[in-house]
């Protein structure tokens, strides 16, 4: 197991220290031990603006016992099963084999029947398959659903579909690799923790491939030009050189949640994920500053516009009818007279907010919640900053309008700005270490850390290259 490196942190390389040749200097020794512990601490450095801050250096990663002697409990599964979810309830579902044949599986009475000849249930599809223009390596399953109709999903190997969630989840064409190594760690590292999680309480082993779960639109196929196949081995290479490693806290796989955008700050886990946090202990990452998205905040509120590039404000507003629906959602008499925050974190962001009917009644609610209600694409995240009615003016039976930063719940690894630190020079270890603070890294593929870990190179002239702001349009607003 290896310990991340704080972020911002350069840590000093010093040699070996001679101890002395004789037993009977053992004073001296202990001395001498003492001065390597000492002059091995690291500095804490400020983050700072990331136009002038420099890039931490890159960290040996000391070669340790694997992962699987401290951890034996735990293991990376070798396939994972996902949930077609655009698919559940369909009368039909229809794919292109590998040689361009289509396919076409029916529910008829009970059964599943597969290009007319009724089938097994599930009924498998050897892959790869392209289902409307996604292609999906592995095994396609395709039984009826409890609620009527169909459901698929796809049974594949770990790695090709932890390939498949970073291709969805960031801009591959001007990512460097130290972002697409980190988002392929955070992704494994959920990935395993969900379905351990799952197993544990009864639940299917299965992943969603939205935003409940992870973005996966199956494998990432490139064009046929230069660039594009580029883009393509880059992706594989770095999903490849962070094979096996996932992020721990203490003896358990890390709650590697991951957003859009944090906004300026990312929030603790045990605040937004309180009932996780409740029901089984669970700890992730507390929330840190993110000097990245905060300066462009800062830019977007003194030009009053978001940014046309890389937007982080939004303004929405919830009609009447939707705010009546929230109202019965929640038990009120009606709509919400009122609604304002409850409760907030460190950076501002709403974490409880309390809806006021019109007989006095104030229902409290995490906010995640009332996203879930209204919409994640409408109430973006819960970094707001502004509401029409303020929050202590009644709405008068119209519409309510927020404005805010940001894109997501807010925990863990902000995309955007991972973005913009690799970027600037940093590795993917200290990406995660700023996000994930206190975690470590663990291999669980067998091998041992290597000497110098692909994790911690960066290069500067791959941060030059991928200069150019780019939205993340790809990347799941949770």
């Amino acid at each position: 197991m290896v310990r991340l490196p704080p972020s911002g942190r350069p840590l000093r390389h010093l040699g070996g220290l001679p101890l002395g040749l004789l037993s009977g200097l053992l004073l001296c020794s202990l001395l001498g031990l003492l001065l390597v512990v000492t002059s091995c601490a690291p500095r804490r450095a400020s983050v700072g603006s990331m136009a002038s801050e420099a890039a931490p250096r890159s960290k040996s990663i000391r070669r340790e016992a694997p992962a699987q002697a401290t951890h034996s409990h735990l293991r990376l599964p070798a396939q994972v099963t996902v949930e077609l979810s655009g698919l559940r309830g369909a009368d039909e579902v229809r794919w292109r084999g590998p040689d361009g044949r289509p396919g076409l599986a029916e529910l008829i009475g009970s059964g599943v029947f597969l290009n007319g000849a009724a089938s097994p249930s599930p009924a498998r599809v050897r892959g790869p398959v392209t289902i409307e223009d996604r292609t999906y390596d592995g095994i396609l399953l395709i039984m009826p659903c409890p609620e009527g109709g169909l459901e698929a999903r796809v049974q594949l190997g770990l790695e090709a579909y932890v390939e498949g969630v970073v291709a969805s989840e960031t801009s591959i064409w001007s990512a460097t690799s130290a972002e697409l190594e980190a988002q392929a760690i955070a992704a494994r590292t959920y990935a395993a923790a969900t379905l351990r999680q799952r197993s544990e309480n009864g639940a299917p082993a299965l992943l969603a491939d939205g935003v409940m779960d992870q973005a996966f639109g199956g494998r990432h196929t490139p064009g046929s030009s230069a660039r594009a196949r580029e883009v393509a081995d880059r992706l594989t290479r770095a999903v490849q050189a962070t094979r096996g490693f996932v992020l721990m806290r203490g003896d358990r796989f890390e709650e590697a949640r991951y957003h859009a955008a944090c906004g300026g700050h990312t929030s603790n886990f045990s605040d937004v994920f309180r009932k996780e946090h409740r029901e089984r202990n669970a700890a992730g990452p507390t929330g840190v500053p993110c000097s990245s998205c905060a300066r462009r905040a800062a830019r977007e509120s003194s030009q009053g516009a978001p940014d046309e590039k890389r937007p982080l404000g939004w303004i929405e507003e919830l009609s009447p009818s939707s705010l009546a629906r929230i109202g019965r959602v929640f038990g009120l008499p009606g709509a919400p007279r009122r609604i304002g925050p409850a409760r907030t974190d460190a950076g501002g962001r709403w974490l409880d907010v309390a809806l006021e009917a019109n007989d006095g009644t104030v229902k409290r609610i995490p906010f995640e919640e009332l996203r879930r209600a209204a919409g994640y694409g409408v109430l973006r995240s819960g970094a707001v900053v502004a509401t029409v009615p303020a929050p202590s003016d009644p709405l008068l039976g119209g519409g309510w309008r927020a404005q805010g930063k940001g894109r997501g719940h807010g925990v863990g690894l902000c995309q955007e700005g991972a973005r913009d630190l690799g970027r600037a020079g940093w590795s993917s270890a200290a990406i995660l270490a700023h996000y994930y603070p206190g975690a470590t890294l663990a291999r669980h593929d067998g091998g041992a850390p290597p000497d110098r870990s692909v994790l911690d190179r960066h290069s500067k002239a791959e941060a030059a290259q991928a200069a150019a702001p780019m939205t993340l349009a790809s990347a799941a607003d949770r």
